[in-house]
C-alpha cells in the first residue's frame, strides 16, 4: 500500500511548476483547492485493508450508508460472464460502492475505471484502467490495452462492470429545469458490450455530487473537476440506493445493429431504475 494516496512526488511529475523554488507551497495548495488532501485522509483510515474490505472500510469510514435493491439477479450467474453497465452518478463513490456490491458476491469482478480511480492501489485487483485524459500514443496504447484485458477477462468467464458515460453525470438544462444526467454512453464502450454476447444487467445509483459541484458544471467543466476531490468527503450521512434490473439477454441485444441505438436502450434500462424519491 502507498503511504498516501495523492503524494506530493505525485503532484511533481504533473508539471515543472511544481519542482521550482515554491513548488512544495504549491503543492500543499493544490491538494487543498482540489481537495485531494481529504481524499488522502479517507485513504489513510482504509488503506490497511484491500478490495472489498477496502471499499468497505471506506465508505463505512466517510460515513456513507448503501442500500442494494435486487441483487439476487446476480445468482443467476455464479459463474458465468456478465456485464454491468451503471449510471455514473458520482465519479468515484460509485465505483467504490459497485465493487463492494458486486465484489461480495463475485470476487472476480472488475470494472473499467479512468487513470485517476486506477490510483488506489488497494482496489487494483478489481480495476482495468484506461486514461480518457490524454491523446497520442500512450494514451491509445493505454486505452487499447484495456480493451484487450477487458475482453480476456470476459472470455475467461469473469463479470466486467462499465460507466458507459466515461464521465460523471453532467448538468443540463431543460427548459426550466435543471437535471444531472449521464452524456451519451460512449460508442467504443458499448461496441464492446456489444461483441462480448453476455448478459448485461444495469445497476442504476441514486442520486448526485453537491449543488455547488453541477453548478460548476455550468461555468466550466475545469472547474468542476477541481471540485471532484471535495464530493469524496461531503456525503456524511447520504444513504445511496442501489438498484439492479433484470438482465438483458445477448438475443435481445441482437436485435439492436445500430449502436447509438443500442447505447441508449441500454442507458434508458438503467434510468428506468430511477424512483421519484431519489435524490
Amino acid at each position: 500500500m502507498k503511504d498516501k494516496l495523492i503524494s506530493y512526488d505525485d503532484v511533481r511529475r504533473m508539471s515543472p511548476i511544481f519542482r521550482g523554488r515554491f513548488g512544495n507551497t504549491l503543492i500543499k495548495l493544490v491538494l487543498k483547492i482540489s481537495g485531494l488532501n481529504k481524499v488522502n485522509q479517507v485513504y489513510d483510515g482504509a488503506k490497511q485493508c484491500e478490495g472489498v474490505d477496502f471499499c468497505t472500510r471506506l465508505l463505512k469510514n466517510a460515513g456513507i450508508n448503501i442500500v442494494v435493491e435486487n441483487s439476487e439477479v446476480l445468482d443467476r450467474f455464479k459463474d458465468e460472464a456478465f456485464v454491468t453497465v451503471s449510471n455514473h452518478a458520482y465519479g468515484h463513490i460509485d465505483g467504490i460502492a459497485a465493487i463492494e456490491t458486486v465484489g461480495s458476491i463475485r470476487p472476480d469482478y472488475k470494472m473499467m475505471v479512468n487513470f485517476i480511480l486506477g490510483m488506489i492501489d488497494t482496489m487494483a485487483m478489481h480495476f482495468i484502467a484506461v486514461n480518457p485524459y490524454s491523446s497520442g500514443k500512450l494514451a491509445d496504447k493505454s486505452s487499447l490495452d484495456g480493451v484487450k484485458q477487458c475482453i480476456e477477462h470476459l472470455k475467461e468467464g469473469h463479470p466486467l462492470g462499465f460507466f458507459p458515460a466515461g464521465a460523471v453525470s453532467k448538468t443540463k438544462v431543460k427548459g426550466l429545469r435543471f437535471t444531472v444526467e449521464d452524456r451519451e454512453w460512449q460508442p467504443t464502450v458499448i461496441k464492446l458490450i456489444k461483441k462480448a454476447k453476455v448478459p448485461v444487467i444495469p445497476m442504476y445509483f441514486s442520486g448526485k455530487n453537491s449543488w455547488f459541484f453541477n453548478f460548476l458544471d455550468l461555468v466550466d467543466w475545469r472547474l468542476r473537476s477541481v471540485r471532484l476531490g471535495h464530493e469524496v468527503t461531503n456525503k456524511k450521512g447520504k444513504t445511496i440506493y442501489i438498484r439492479f434490473g433484470e438482465p438483458i439477454m445477448p438475443e435481445e441485444q441482437a436485435k439492436y445493429s445500430d449502436l447509438k441505438e443500442f447505447g441508449e436502450y441500454l442507458k434508458s434500462k438503467t434510468y428506468a431504475l430511477a424512483k421519484p424519491t431519489d435524490k
